[in-house]
This record gives structure tokens, sequence and C-alpha cells, in this order.
């Protein structure tokens, strides 16, 4: 027999079998980095979507049904205010800017409130309709001064921030113009619209 017929033949077909071996490896190793990087893709783009989903959210004008306020609404009211009811909501933009919840509560023989809130449900402050004589005396001046071509009604809001900070709103019209100011408790105006 003639080994060198046989073993050149062999050869061929081992080496054959060598680089078919490696190149299904090789294949096998693409296949699963392509499998994971698609996945990670996956990931990045529904990140992308949910974060611009939560980005442009925007409150609707005029009434909000109660049931489509934000849970952090919910639980906020349920633990800082036991015993009041949630009665109407509004979108009304805030002073400076910004759209805002206007939520009134209430409960029997306390004062009705609103408590104003930032479209994802942080609480910004509460309002009272106090009598205009609990304003501090160097609003009433400035009111005397700075607005004194406008009216005033018998009442002014109390505004307490979620700071504590207390402050005051007050409605003027002159004729058909109305507008709202908000001052510091030492009579600075924070914002007139």
């Amino acid at each position: 027999m003639n080994f060198k017929n046989i073993t050149l033949p062999l050869m061929a077909l081992a080496l054959t079998c060598t680089i078919a071996s490696c190149d299904g490896e090789k294949n096998e190793k693409d296949e699963k980095n392509e499998a994971t990087k698609t996945k990670q893709q996956e990931k990045t783009e529904a990140k992308k979507t949910n974060t611009t989903a939560t980005v442009t959210t925007a409150l609707p004008d005029g009434e909000i049904t109660l049931d489509r306020l934000h849970a952090g609404v919910k639980e906020f009211v349920t633990k800082n205010y036991a015993g009041y009811k949630m009665v109407k909501a509004l979108s009304d933009p805030l002073c400076q800017g910004g759209d805002a919840i206007d939520l009134a509560i209430a409960k029997a023989g306390a004062p009705n409130l609103s408590l104003i809130f930032k479209p994802d449900g942080s609480f910004v402050q509460q309002e009272e309709d106090v009598p205009l004589s609990t304003a501090t005396n160097k609003i009433m001046k400035v009111l005397k001064t700075k607005y004194a071509d406008y009216a005033v009604g018998t009442q002014i809001e109390k505004l307490i921030l979620a700071d504590k900070t207390v402050q005051y709103l007050a409605d003027l019209t002159r004729g058909s113009v109305t507008k709202e100011v908000i001052f510091t408790a030492d009579g600075n105006v924070v914002c007139e619209k």
C-alpha cells in the first residue's frame, strides 16, 4: 500500500474540516455578538421612548377629571389633609410660568382650600381666601401706592409654599383689566400677571 496516496488526501480532508470548524465557531460568536447588540439597542430605544413620553406630558386646558390626577397628588392630599375631599381640578398656569394643577379641596367645618401641584405631582403651595385685613401693613401700603388705580376685593389669598414660606395673592381690577399680584409678607412683588 502506498501511504503517500492515502496520507495526502486524508491530510487535505483534515485541513478542510479544521478550517470549516473554525469558521463555524467564528460565525456562532458573530451571531451571539449580533444578538447581544440588538438587545442592547432595543433597550436603549425603549429608554429613549419612555423618557420622551415623560417629558412631553402636558396638562389639558380647563377642568381635569379627578381620576386622571397624578397618583402623587392623591397621596399628598390623603397624607396631609385628613378628612378633606377633592372637589375639582383645573389646569392653571403658575404666575411665574409653567403648567400647574389647581385642586380645590373641602372639609365640613374647615376652610375651603386650593392646592397647587406641578404636572409631575409635586406640591407647590396651599391657597386660602382670607380677609384683606389680614394682609401685612407693608402689603397694604404697596396696594395703596403702586396699585392705587386698581380696586382690591375684600379678600386676599394666603399662600403657604412647600417650604412653609408665606406669600399673598391679590386680585386687582381696573375697569375691564384684571391682574394677579403675588407679594412677600414684606410687601415685595414676587410676580404680576
